[in-house]
């Protein structure tokens, strides 16, 4: 007997995706290293294109304003860091096209699949 599986509503992944975000925002705070934010986003952007692929946009603009919204709290709270804040829009832009990269092959995989089971009928 095969299951059907369901996606969770658009409000769960709205908490996801926020959580996830500030999680990578926090990550990016306490490291040097630039593959430590950007591997996080591109599964995290994955994994929310997987659940929800229709709004896959939507999920990385989510998951990519953690990272200024972490780095506004550590300017206003005084939070260590491992290298100085800078509050700059052009790494929310590369972050947020890493996550469209992650969202749209999770998105794309979900689809892919949906297909395959359409077909197998």
């Amino acid at each position: 007997m095969k299951r059907n599986w369901r996606s969770p509503g658009p409000l769960t992944c709205i908490v996801l995706a926020i959580i996830l975000g500030l999680g990578i925002g926090w990550i990016d705070l306490h490291t040097t290293e630039v593959a430590a934010t950007i591997v996080p986003l591109l599964l995290a952007g994955f994994l929310l294109g997987l659940l929800r692929p229709m709004a896959n946009w939507q999920w990385a603009i989510l998951l990519s304003l953690g990272l200024p919204t972490m780095g506004a709290l550590a300017l206003w709270t005084g939070l260590p860091t491992a290298e100085p804040v800078h509050l700059d829009a052009r790494i929310v832009s590369v972050a947020f096209l890493f996550a469209v990269v992650g969202t749209s092959m999770g998105a794309a995989l979900r689809r892919m699949r949906k297909g395959d089971g359409q077909n197998a009928r």
